[in-house]
């Protein structure tokens, strides 16, 4: 990457310490301010209004070589630029997406002054909804080949809030627990904590989160406590110990990435992370095809064409026969995939190996199939019932394989994608093995969905065909004894996890239960909460892809299924209507020239009123799907059509883990 240009590089070598200096840059709207200042080294704040967002922050970078910039730095010349644009998001919440900021680039010093200065840079982006910072590192550094061990970056409140921070987790499957700040831990001298982003503040302005963007070839951040209102960032080491970022200058880092909302609801549509991230480098993205999909037996856990008790539970698997039947369902449906899990091929890695660990002996072969899994005749019979196939793959099988040969191969077969699971890591190998890995798929014209993956960081829309992605706590949760996926969890998720970018949460489950009657790790996997819920997170929860769970035997004839009929996976225009983290949410899209409204409620029973006004002009009609509010069946949907328009206020009435969806169509008038 290409560092800015450098101005009045001698004055700022010799320019005295004791001069302190000071930059604001203001957002467009005039609604948020970062300061800059180098007193006593590099420090940064933010302000909403009159009132302090982040308060004095360290700046900062170290190097295995002792080397620590910013610490001392001094700011030099500043540049300052504006722009007003939009990019287009074929994959994402809004077809068209606001790009408007303001920005200062700063030229610093760091190391006393004189001929033992370096040089360095810090670009700030001020939007209205956030500002980003990264460091760049030009030759003038002259840090030449370097090795990062970690950042100095930190983000230090006015006072210890509430936030809702992620667990520690290799592949980003995390609650986000409300906490305060001063309770995230630090972890041990030399280990320390590193919670999993986005970290969500509450504050007397508003909402941040802070986040990550661009991550190319570079370590992913995390989120140290330091025991009071501040956070640390820290960068996952590198797995072969040496720092946490090799690379040379010139070097752009990341963006460090503050997002911003006056309210719940503001935060939780924020399309910051995706807009900051590099533009596709995909030319031609016409082959990229976004929709829903079927699974396979893994998830329900039971193949009623396999009964061995082997093959139950979470060793569930598919076979010709239990493919076969799902691929009918996804046309039945309309649904444009199906998708083929695990255990389909002769010496898979066990599910314990991560993509950094050591190969096992046996060499996995993708091109032997087991014996009662027909791969050419499932590539027949899918395309003879316009279904195209999705195919699951261990990372370490993908890299012992050859990640070429194996990509080739899936193409030649006629896949239309593949599922890479466990990748279990943010160090910068493996965030390199997977922008390698969307780049030979790109070549071949092969999707991705990445499992066992670390958060977005806007990979998506510099690799389009990168689909979805897990990095989730998901339906898949159900399946394990240890009850993670619980209701709070998944209405705190569309102000944490989903403010990222896509997420493959697998919705869908339809053996729908009370809370007091769920059972976590039954078989069949059962899901809390009603109906209506499950059908609404395939319009909450983003995703291009959309895997449905559950089996066609748990889904045909059943209440609500229409709703999944044909369901959208991108959107036109999206709208949080209301929103409280862990409580409730209400979300609209428009895919064409259909809304669909969607609610989530908590723990507790919800009366949420909802306001129209985003349908603007005309006539509508509003086909829903809803609880039963005294929560007596939650299998059961109440399903009605209505009149409404923009004037309208629904009155929703949610059980305790609660839900609701609706389709709403223009009124057709007659001639």
């Amino acid at each position: 990457m290409r560092a800015f240009y450098w101005l009045s590089l001698a004055w700022l070598l010799s320019a005295p310490a004791a001069l302190a200096a000071e930059h604001r840059i203001t957002s467009p709207g005039g609604g948020l301010t970062a300061v800059v200042s180098d007193a006593g080294g590099l420090h940064y704040r933010v302000e909403a209004g009159r009132q302090a967002l982040v308060v004095e922050s360290a700046l900062g970078l170290s190097f295995k070589d002792g080397t620590k910039l910013g610490p001392s730095a001094v700011i030099g010349n500043v540049s300052t630029s504006a722009h007003d644009g939009s990019w287009r998001n074929d994959f994402g919440n809004r077809r068209t997406v606001r790009d408007r900021w303001r920005e200062a680039r700063l030229v610093l010093a760091d190391g006393g002054g004189g001929a033992q200065s370096r040089t360095f840079g810090l670009v700030v982006r001020v939007y209205d909804d956030g500002l980003a910072l990264r460091y760049d590192l030009p030759k003038s550094s002259r840090l030449g080949s370097f090795v990062l061990s970690d950042e100095l970056t930190e983000v230090r409140f006015a006072a210890d809030h509430r936030c809702w921070a992620g667990g520690e987790s290799s592949s980003a499957e995390t609650q986000y627990a409300e906490t305060t700040l001063s309770a995230i831990p630090r972890g041990e001298p030399g280990h320390p904590f590193r919670a999993v982003l986005p970290l969500l503040v509450e504050t007397p302005a508003g909402y941040v989160a802070i986040a990550e963007s661009d991550v190319l070839d570079w370590a992913g951040m995390s989120i140290t406590g330091t025991g009071g209102a501040a956070v640390q960032l820290t960068l996952e080491p590198r797995a072969d110990g040496n720092g946490a970022v090799v690379s040379s200058a010139p070097r752009l880092s990341p963006w460090r990435v503050l997002m911003f909302g006056r309210t719940a609801a503001e935060i939780a549509g924020s399309d910051l992370v995706a807009t900051l991230a590099t533009p596709s480098r995909l030319r031609d993205v016409s082959w990229i095809k976004p929709g829903a999909s079927a699974w396979d037996p893994w998830w329900t856990g039971i193949n009623p064409h396999d009964p061995s008790p082997e093959h139950r539970g979470v060793a569930a698997r598919g076979t010709t026969a239990a493919h076969k039947e799902y691929i009918d369902f996804a046309a039945e449906m309309g649904w444009r995939y199906q998708l083929l899990d695990w255990l389909w091929y002769e010496n898979m890695t066990s599910y314990d190996r991560a993509l950094l660990s050591q190969p096992k002996p046996e060499r996995a072969d993708f091109t032997h199939s087991a014996p009662d899994i027909d791969i050419p005749e499932l590539i027949r019979y899918a395309k003879s019932k316009n279904v195209r196939l999705l195919v699951w793959a261990h990372s370490l099988d993908l890299e012992t394989f050859g990640v070429e040969r194996a990509l080739a191969f899936f193409a030649r077969q006629g896949f239309a994608g593949v599922k890479v699971d466990f990748i279990n890591s943010q160090a910068q190998e493996a965030v390199k093995w997977c922008e390698r890995t969307l780049a030979i798929a790109a070549q071949h014209r092969l999707l991705v969905d990445f499992h066992g993956m670390y958060k977005p960081t806007g990979l998506a829309r510099t690799y389009p065909n990168f689909i979805t992605q897990e990095g989730v706590l998901g339906n898949e949760y159900n399946k394990f004894r240890d009850h993670k996926c619980t209701l709070r969890h998944t209405v705190t998720l569309p102000f944490t996890r989903a403010l990222l970018g896509p997420m493959d949460f697998t919705p869908g489950g339809f053996l729908n239960r009370a809370p007091a009657a769920f059972k976590p790790g039954a078989v069949p996997t059962e899901v809390e909460g009603t109906r209506a819920r499950q059908l609404a997170m395939t319009v909450v929860y983003p995703s291009p892809l959309l895997v449905s769970c559950d089996s066609p035997a748990n889904y045909r004839g059943q209440a609500g299924i229409d709703f999944l009929r044909q369901i959208p996976t991108v959107w036109d225009e999206s709208v949080i209507v209301s929103g409280e983290v862990g409580k409730s949410i209400v979300v609209a899209r428009r895919a064409g020239r259909r809304w669909y409204l969607a609610a989530l409620n908590g723990e507790a029973g919800a009366e949420l009123s909802v306001p129209m006004a985003f349908l603007g002009t005309g006539a509508w009609t509003l086909r829903a799907f809803a609880d039963r509010p005294d929560g007596s069946d939650y299998q059961s949907v109440l399903e009605s059509t209505r009149a409404v328009d923009a004037g309208s206020s629904l009155r929703l009435a949610l059980a305790p883990g609660g839900g609701f969806a609706g389709i709403i169509s223009e009124t057709q008038t007659g001639r």
